[in-house]
């Protein structure tokens, strides 16, 4: 069965990323500590750059170790019958659907709480939320949809959200 859209991401591939991101902020607070004016507005700054940098990195590091350890795969593939998106990381998040069985997928944006999310809508009235966390190519995704199933109402821009 021929795959018409597949992207894959393990959290060890996160966690690489966590880990350079202690080494931008390790840069950052060298950088803080060569550069901060030595007025008492700079020692304030200071002051709170040794508090929250250590507390940040040591957070990054937990968390980049946490991942490495589970080292779980985020997956979305669409293939001729089934469009299937597995998260490790949240529960519920999971499904596995008959493309045949999309009626819509919509972008909605609730301004009140400020809240994005991707639904898809079934024939049976089940509703799916499409994970907005992750960094796939929703545009690819939606024209992968669009061949297999030319009746899913899609969003005219992948990227756009509409305010309810």
């Amino acid at each position: 069965m021929p795959c018409h859209y597949f992207y894959e991401r393990t959290q060890r591939r996160s966690a690489v990323t966590l880990l350079l991101n202690i080494g931008v902020l390790l840069v950052m607070y060298f950088a803080a500590h060569r550069w901060l004016e030595p007025t008492e507005a700079g020692r304030q700054m200071l002051f709170w750059i040794n508090i929250v940098a250590p507390v940040v990195a040591v957070a990054l590091l937990l968390l980049a170790a946490y991942f490495w350890r589970k080292n779980g795969t985020f997956r979305v593939t669409v293939d001729d019958t089934h469009f299937e998106i597995a998260e490790p990381f949240i529960l519920g998040s999971s499904f596995s659907v008959p493309v045949c069985d999309i009626v819509e997928i919509r972008h909605v944006h609730q301004k009140v709480s400020d809240h994005s999310m991707i639904l898809m809508q079934m024939k049976s009235g089940e509703r799916h939320q499409i994970t907005t966390n992750r960094s796939f190519d929703r545009g690819k995704l939606y024209a992968a949809l669009a061949g297999v199933n030319s009746a899913i109402q899609l969003p005219v821009n992948p990227l756009l959200f509409k305010q309810v």
